[in-house]
């Protein structure tokens, strides 16, 4: 299965390359800042932590500093992290002594389409490391736990959660077993966890004045503008998307029926499964905006479920034929599914998101022409900050937190823009006109700032005077 598992790494990473999309250049311009001598920052000079990934930053410094194409190696690592999340997957499906469910599930997982399209962020990093951690789980391997929940911590900090489950597991299992006594809890674990995460928490609180992001605090205020898409609202967007498509409906009825399975004769999937559900929960009570990636780890939860439910289906189907018919009953089930992705996959290999392209072309300009010290503003910051190597002012709030404040039911992004403009004045802006008239509808704003360049997108660049009162 190993071998299965790099084979499909090797062909995602052959369609899927050079794919990508904007958020997650904010981490590798920290990975590329770090590496050059300039700091764990954004904008040299100051202490910020807007990425939610600070390992997944650190593992991609040294590629940085080996002159590395940052983007690229991110695409690879995501690509193997998928394959190694579905081997996994085939691993605990041994440990469940449901084999059948272990390869749906390792066949399924790596092609889901909501999971192709975060290649480039550290989604399918971490859960392949939340994955294993679970496999170690399974056998008490509480140090090795440890080691990949505070790896996973690192990378995000929401895989706490999963600890959090975890260690309620080793509880009810000792009460379970009557012989509850706090020298039989795997203390050791705990303590490489704590060793392991606390130097991070440590230089984050003394080097950026807290270990949260502040992107989190952002994505709650991006929520209030009106008609923003909250998490619970893209969840249940998804959710209807899927049902309409018959080979993911189909999905999402396996997955209903595996959860029932799982509750009935696979229990040892509940900590998986219910690691899921929390997460979902703690998503829906921050009340963070809906970004695609954050549906990840629900992605991995539906896909397990749908393998313990094609299980469940060859399960009933054994008692009423041949073993070998009830297999296969499953396997094709599986196939219908697997089919659908194969043919999304295609279909999103041929269509890589057109602002990478732009986005690279002007930030490539702004280095070409423009002063090292000059500030951009900008809505999406991450190709063209990357790119461009300028301080960048965010319009959305992801790098400047005050920025993110200012949204509410009133103050939507356009509104935001001003208020930045006039706090920050940009040198240049890069703006997507249509989009965010920003100049079109602020007539002193359009007197300080003159265009300079035009790309597709459409994008233009504006240089902008403030030397006048």
């Amino acid at each position: 299965m190993a071998g299965i598992s790099l084979l499909i790494a090797g062909v995602l990473f052959a369609f899927f390359r050079s794919h990508g999309f904007d958020d997650p250049y904010i981490t590798y311009r920290y990975a590329a800042n770090l590496a050059s001598g300039q700091g764990f920052v954004y904008n040299p000079g100051l202490a910020i932590l807007s990425t939610t990934t600070p390992l997944y930053a650190l593992l991609l410094a040294p590629a940085a500093a080996s002159g590395l194409d940052l983007p690229l190696v991110s695409n690879l690592i995501s690509c193997l992290s998928l394959g190694a999340g579905g081997l996994a997957i085939w691993r605990l499906g041994l440990a469940w002594d449901d084999p059948l469910a272990g390869l749906v599930g390792a066949l399924l997982y790596p092609l889901f389409p909501l999971l192709l399209i975060t290649i480039g962020a550290e989604t399918s990093f971490v859960l392949a490391l939340i994955l294993w951690a679970f496999v170690a789980a399974s056998g008490a391997r509480w140090r090795v736990v440890a080691v990949l929940l505070g790896l996973a911590t690192m990378a995000r900090a929401d895989t706490a959660l999963a600890g959090l489950v975890l260690g309620l597991a080793i509880l009810a299992g000792h009460v379970r077993l009557g012989r509850l006594a706090w020298r039989d809890l795997p203390w050791s674990a705990a303590g490489i966890y704590g060793l392991l995460i606390a130097p991070w928490v440590i230089f984050a609180q003394a080097f950026y004045g807290s270990p949260i992001p502040v992107t989190l605090a952002a994505k709650r205020y991006q929520s209030m503008i009106v008609g923003s898409r909250s998490f619970r609202q893209g969840l249940l967007d998804h959710v209807g998307e899927l049902w309409a498509l018959p080979a993911y409906r189909l999905l999402l009825i396996l997955a209903v029926i595996g959860v029932g399975h799982s509750l009935l004769r696979r229990r040892a999937a509940l900590g998986l499964l219910g690691w899921v559900g929390l997460y979902g929960l703690a998503y829906a009570w921050l009340g963070v905006t809906g970004y695609f990636w954050y549906y990840g780890t629900i992605c991995l939860g539906l896909i397990v479920a749908a393998a313990l439910g094609v299980s469940a289906v060859a399960a009933v189907a054994q008692r009423l034929a041949r073993y070998r018919a009830a297999g296969a009953l499953g396997l094709a089930l599986a196939t219908v599914v697997l089919g659908a992705e194969v043919g999304d996959m295609a279909r999103l290999a041929a269509q890589p998101d057109p602002r990478l392209a732009f986005y690279h072309e002007v930030g490539d300009w702004l280095r070409l022409h423009t002063p090292p010290d000059a500030s951009v503003g900008t809505l999406e910051v991450g190709l063209i900050g990357y790119y461009s190597q300028r301080p960048m002012i965010d319009f959305a709030g992801l790098i400047q937190p005050d920025v993110a404040m200012q949204f509410d039911a009133q103050h939507g992004y356009l509104e935001v823009a001003r208020w930045a403009m006039e706090r920050y004045r940009p040198s240049y802006l890069v703006l997507q006109d249509v989009n965010l008239p920003l100049l079109q509808t602020s007539p002193d704003l359009a007197t300080r700032c003159t265009d300079l360049a035009e790309f597709p997108g459409p994008l233009t660049i504006y240089q902008c005077d403030w030397s006048s009162p």
